[in-house]
This record gives C-alpha cells, structure tokens and sequence, in this order.
C-alpha cells in the first residue's frame, strides 16, 4: 500500500496538469503508450523474475524508485530543466515499477492458493481492495491536489513512503514462510505441471487467451479497452469549465477509487453464492448499462458541472469502477483455481500483456476521437464493446471446473 500510494501521487499530478494547460492531452496518450508498451511485455517479464523470490524483486523496485526520486528532486532543485519534462520523465522511468510489482504479487497470490483456494481468493479481494485504496482514493487524488501548490511535495511524499515500504518488505521476507528470502515457492519438485520455455508457452496458452470465459486472460482487459477509450480523458473535460479544476479530477478519483475498493470486497461477501461465469457476465453488464447511461448524460447535459448533473457523473463513475474491480477480482479468483501450479506465473504475464494492450489501444483511440473535447463517440464504441462481450459471455457454457463454482 505504501509502494503503491507513492507512485499514484506522482501519477494523480499528471490529469491536473493537463486540465490547468500545462500540458497537452496528448501527453496523457503517450505516457500511456509508453507504460502500456512496458507492461506488454509483462509475459516474457513474468518469465525472468519467475525464478526469483518476489520479496527480492520488490525490494529491488523500491531501491530504484527511491533513487530516480532522489534524481527528480536533484534536477527541480537546479532548475535547469522544466517542470513538467521532470514530471513526465520521471512517471515514464517509473512506469516499469507497478508490472514487476504485480508480477510479484500475482506470483505470491499463485503460491497462496497451491496452499488453499479460500485463503487465495481472501487474499485476492483483500489486496486488491486495499491496493486500490492506496492508489485511487489517497495517492492520485492527493497528487491532483498538491500540484497546485509544489511538485518537491509531491515527490517528498513518494520518497517517505517509498522507503516505509522497503523497510516493511525487508521485515515481512525474514518472518514469512511460503517463500524463502531467495526461492521461489514453485520449486523443481513440484508435482504441478513444469513450466514451458517462450515458445512453447505461447503455443501452449494461445488456444487458452481468447477463449471468452470466466477464467479467460482476455476477459477483464476488454472492460480496460472500453473504459480506455473515455477513463483518461473524462476528468479534464469535466473540469474544463469549472474553476477549481483540481478538485474536480480528485473527487472523481476519489470516487472512482472507492468503486475500484469496494468492487473486490462485495464480490468476497457474494463469492458464494454464484459461479464465477455468473459473476464475471453480471459485471460486465452493469459496466454496459453504466456506460450507456454516462453516454447519455453527456449528451443531454454536456460538462455541466452544476451540482446535479456534477454528483449524478460521480456516481456513474463510482459504479463503473466498482462492476470493472468485481469483474477483475472474479475472473482472477478462476483463473487461479484454472492454471494453479508452475504454469501460473506465464499466465500471470500473459493477463497483464492483454491487458496492457487492451488499454493502449482504447486510450489511443480515445485521443483519435477527441474524448477530451467530446467524449460521445468514445463512450458509444466502449458501450458496444462491453455490451458484445456480455452477450458473448451469455452464449458461453461452463466448460472447466473453476468456472463451475468458487465452492469446489
């Protein structure tokens, strides 16, 4: 929560800049391009750091950000570079740190459910949700707010944080069990099956990647190409009008920040109660009727930001977040229980990439459209996206055991 918080405050500065004109929305694009285009590769990452504890590759990111912020904060202090070109170099040479983060933990979350699938899926929900809290309702949102006011803050803030969260891994690797300080749980001994080399892998889970289902990689990534589309662009054209644009972009991320939070939780409280296909197909209509009705309001009522019109935006946004967590947290709790053993850490990289592409094509497309002048054609192209692959998830039978129940 503390790796993930720093980073996000740097992050959440980034959509106030763009709405106050000190940086172009095409920033928002390439930043985007460039981190997506970093977790892409995610797979073949997933590969190299698969024999690796992830308590030593986490330490290991928290060293380098601690030293790129230190290199940050150098440069502000001469001055002799802008602003802005310190911000956005400083996100891009960062971008790396949050697919290794989730490599690592997707890595240890594998291990857990070799142990027990109940504490995996606690697990899952209870990081995520947390995580999100971290990042959406306290980093970005504090980020947007003190950029108005320095941006040695906003590194300060990451700097502190960042070395608590060292100081937390250091301590959590000499008391934990699952993993030894420098082995990977999925040792050669395993009686799962052995993981296969690049090529293979891709020939082994091609079959596996676009098959839509509850355990499928590419179920979740495209909600992230439909919410891709408009999700960047939405708070710099809703506050373009108002006069504290700042604290527009924060309570929309706070907002939707809180969705993303509660998203994991309620779907550990209704686990039971249906099979993950009926989870991952209920989400994923909500986010569809979500959608289409911010379509509407954006077409009735514009970047209005009367108090009305401006709270019935934020609930819209709450609830999308919410539905796209609950479908994440439900189609990762099946696809644990599906590639349990040492073929999960390549299926781990593979759902990144997937998901990574996803959203770089919808945020690219989203800048070909206009969305940050006129988020209409964006928001209609994500809602047929959403609403084709409900109706796809609809048509599909449970066809494996973890898509069957999360009981079993």
């Amino acid at each position: 929560m503390l790796s993930y918080a720093g980073s996000s405050v740097v992050e959440g500065s980034v959509p106030t800049l763009v709405a106050v004109g000190m940086l172009s929305p095409v920033w928002i694009a390439l930043y985007t391009t460039f981190s997506r285009a970093i977790n892409a590769c995610a797979y073949v990452m997933a590969r190299l750091l698969g024999h690796y504890s992830p308590y030593r590759v986490l330490l290991i990111c928290e060293v380098y950000d601690m030293v790129i912020t230190l290199v940050a904060l150098l440069l502000l202090y001469d001055g002799s570079l802008s602003t802005p070109v310190v911000l956005i170099t400083y996100v891009i040479l960062t971008s790396v740190i949050p697919v290794i983060t989730s490599i690592a933990n997707g890595t240890y979350a594998g291990a857990l459910s070799l142990e027990s699938d109940r504490t995996a899926v606690s697990f899952n929900a209870f990081s995520l949700s947390l995580l999100t809290l971290a990042t959406l309702v306290i980093g970005r949102p504090l980020g947007s707010l003190l950029i108005d006011y320095s941006l040695y803050a906003v590194l300060v803030i990451n700097l502190i944080m960042t070395l608590a969260s060292f100081l937390f891994r250091w301590a959590a690797m000499k008391r934990d069990t699952l993993f030894l300080s420098n082995q990977n749980r999925y040792d050669p001994g395993s009686n799962h099956a052995s993981r296969l080399d690049l090529i293979e892998g891709i020939r082994y889970f091609r079959g596996r990647i676009f098959c839509l289902s509850a355990s499928a990689p590419v179920t979740t990534p495209l909600i992230y190409l439909s919410m891709g589309l408009f999700l960047y662009y939405m708070p710099p054209w809703l506050a373009a009008e108002a006069d504290n644009k700042g604290e527009i972009v924060a309570m929309v991320g706070i907002l939707g920040g809180l969705g993303s939070m509660i998203g994991p939780l309620l779907f550990y409280a209704l686990k039971h109660r249906f099979r993950y296909r009926h989870h991952v197909t209920l989400a994923m209509f909500v986010v569809t009727v979500d959608e289409l009705m911010m379509l509407g309001m954006v077409r009735m009522y514009g970047n209005d930001v009367s108090m009305p019109v401006l709270s019935v935006y934020m609930m819209l946004n709450f609830c999308l977040y919410l539905a796209a967590a609950y479908c994440n947290v439900a189609n990762l709790c099946a696809r644990q229980k599906r590639f349990a053993g040492k073929r999960y850490p390549d299926m781990v990289g593979i759902a990144f990439s997937l998901a990574s592409l996803f959203m770089l094509a919808g945020t690219w497309s989203g800048y070909l459209l206009d969305a940050s002048s006129n988020p209409t054609w964006a928001l209609l192209l994500g809602t047929m996206i959403t609403l084709l692959t409900t109706m796809g998830l609809l048509r599909t039978k449970a066809s494996s055991r973890p898509d069957v129940s999360p009981n079993r």
